[in-house]
């Protein structure tokens, strides 16, 4: 994407470019991590507007705004500090806050209580401006929820910014990508208001609030995994999808008068009971084939003077395209049938990294997982055969092939 966008840009200018990365933007709401948002964003629009199609149109202005300026700003702070992006994300304090909110969302939805924003807020803000700081805020919850997954493309992003120099210039890409990313969310946004006009009488509606506070829960669950032990997640996982499945299914107390309702609910709640039986089955993990060896400046010199091509893999297991290589590239078999005759260094980030592997970052102007950095024979990096984010097997050999 990088030598994309560096083509146009380089050929057309920075105004041509804009749509360019607003279309990238766009294509970001295909990646996993924004899927699980969807339909909090939905409730959250639905409850919002009060049938004002004006209205709905504001706050999804608002939730855009608070996508756009999170990137923005993210973007920016990742280059001019050398973090890797996404990073942040798994410090405990940021994924026990995150967890507490949705689990806060989620009870909301089984009607313990109704989420309103404090008095004097609205009394000081307004109503309108309670509702568009709440869409902002939500927005750029969505940005950072999404953060692992479309990484790739704000490291090509990063690299190219680096290239131009342009504080402004850089800014105004990240701030247009943010715009292209939450653009849907306006027809969402409409959308929620055309449903927040239909009747609200109906088991039906009632059951689905609940099916809806059980995805937050699962959603709830899997900020906490990386603070989880050992099997704790799955088991936990298992659990929800067995009580939720049981409690949808047929504890729950709403009761419809057609018969279809009745079905949809056995049906439901026999998929998630399925599911969860799958889950509760151990699985054994499975051993990499590449023989990584942990990144440090001796094991880089003592790479260096086996005079063997060189593999450095930054990696991180919160970083679910680095996951996806791990499991399909490298256990490819003529993957790693080539990869015997490299050295392969990897840099785990999954908890943070050490002072030398920071140094290393910085001076190679990493920005985040998945990066693979391909070096020749005399130890020099081939910058031109860099990746970034997932790559298929075919791919990787190629690229491979040019440093063996």
């Amino acid at each position: 994407m990088a030598d994309w966008l560096n083509g146009v840009l380089s050929q057309h200018g920075l105004w041509w470019g804009l749509p360019a990365v607003f279309l990238v933007g766009l294509s970001l709401n295909l990646t996993p991590c924004v899927y699980p948002m969807i339909p909090v964003t939905f409730a959250f629009f639905s409850s919002q507007a009060a049938g004002s199609l004006g209205r709905a149109a504001r706050l999804a202005g608002c939730y855009v705004l608070g996508v756009a300026l999170m990137y923005a700003a993210l973007g920016l702070a990742a280059a001019k500090t050398g973090a890797l992006f996404g990073s942040w994300l798994q410090h405990p304090a940021v994924l026990a806050a995150l967890a507490a909110v949705i689990v806060a969302l989620a009870l909301s939805m089984f009607g313990l209580y109704e989420l309103r924003p404090p008095r004097a807020l609205i009394r000081r803000l307004g109503t309108a401006s309670a509702g568009a700081w709440g869409a902002f805020l939500m927005g750029a919850v969505v940005g950072l929820v999404a953060a692992p997954c479309i990484g790739p493309v704000v490291l090509s992003l990063l690299l190219l910014v680096s290239q131009l120099g342009d504080p402004f210039a850089g800014f105004l890409l990240f701030l247009v990508m943010g715009l292209g990313m939450g653009a849907p969310y306006v027809a969402l946004g409409v959308a929620a208001d055309r449903v927040g006009q239909l009747p609200k009488a109906g088991a039906w509606l009632v059951w689905s609030k609940k099916a809806l506070g059980l995805l937050l829960l699962g959603l709830a669950l899997f900020f906490l995994k990386p603070l989880l032990p050992g099997q704790a997640p799955r088991l936990l996982g298992a659990a929800l999808l067995a009580g939720g499945g049981m409690y949808l299914g047929w504890l729950e107390r709403s009761r419809g008068r057609r018969a279809a309702f009745t079905r949809v609910r056995r049906v439901v709640g026999g998929l998630l009971i399925a599911a969860a039986l799958v889950m509760a089955v151990p699985r054994p993990r499975l051993a990499s084939p590449v023989a990584w060896i942990p990144y440090t400046a001796a094991s880089l010199e003592e790479a260096q003077r086996s005079g063997r091509p060189i593999l450095i893999d930054i990696y991180a297991d919160w970083c679910i395209p680095c996951v996806e290589m791990e499991h399909v590239t490298f256990r490819d078999p003529t993957v790693a049938q080539a990869l015997q005759s490299v050295a392969t260094l990897r840099v785990d980030a999954t908890r943070g990294v050490s002072k030398e592997a920071e140094r290393f970052l910085s001076r190679h102007r990493v920005y985040g997982a998945p990066t693979m950095l391909f070096f020749d024979r005399t130890g020099h990096e081939r910058e031109d055969l860099r990746l970034l984010g997932f790559a298929a097997p075919d791919e990787f050999l190629e690229r491979l092939q040019q440093v063996l």
